[in-house]
């Protein structure tokens, strides 16, 4: 579970936290991973580790139980919830990059850089979409629909990562 859990999806504050992150602090070269969680609940906050830090923007309601069509329904939710972050951003900052975690998923025992452990970590098995800010070109952001099986609820998140995501084997 998220911070964010039961908060309905808002474009606009999806978009602050993304300047946010855009802007906050990375973590520098040989620091640790850090799981960040909400002193009260132990919902995820944020993860943050060297070279980058990722945080929820939206989690769906638990899909345990749900039968077609509300269990379909709730996935093109989360499907929309992203496609218009990424319209907006693409609007911003040119057309995104699409990068995926499917050679990690085929291949669970190959090396994980960090990024991604912590993505898969998160039940976060989704694809990237991925941008070169133009305010920080420096940095890379990439947002992530996913969940971890079909009764688990939807996660869109956001990762900034200081320079480009590792590339995988295809």
């Amino acid at each position: 579970m998220t911070v964010v859990r039961g908060l309905d999806f808002d474009v606009s504050r999806a978009l602050g936290a993304v300047a946010a992150l855009l802007t906050g602090p990375i973590p520098s070269e040989g620091s640790p991973t850090s799981v960040e969680s909400d002193p009260h609940t132990g919902e995820w906050l944020a993860t943050r580790a060297a070279g980058f830090v990722l945080v929820p923007l939206w989690e769906g309601p638990d899909l345990n139980g749900l039968r077609d069509p509300e269990w379909t329904e709730q996935l093109e939710a989360g499907d929309r919830h992203l496609d218009t972050l990424a319209r907006t951003l693409d609007g911003q900052w040119g057309p995104h990059r699409v990068l995926t975690v499917d050679y990690l998923i085929r291949n669970p025992q190959a090396d994980r850089p960090p990024v991604y452990e912590a993505l898969l970590r998160q039940d976060l098995y989704g694809d990237l979409h991925v941008w070169t800010p133009d305010q920080a070109p420096d940095r890379r952001l990439a947002l992530v629909l996913g969940h971890s099986d079909g009764d688990q609820p939807l996660t869109l998140a956001a990762l900034v990562t200081a320079g480009p995501l590792p590339e995988l084997p295809a």
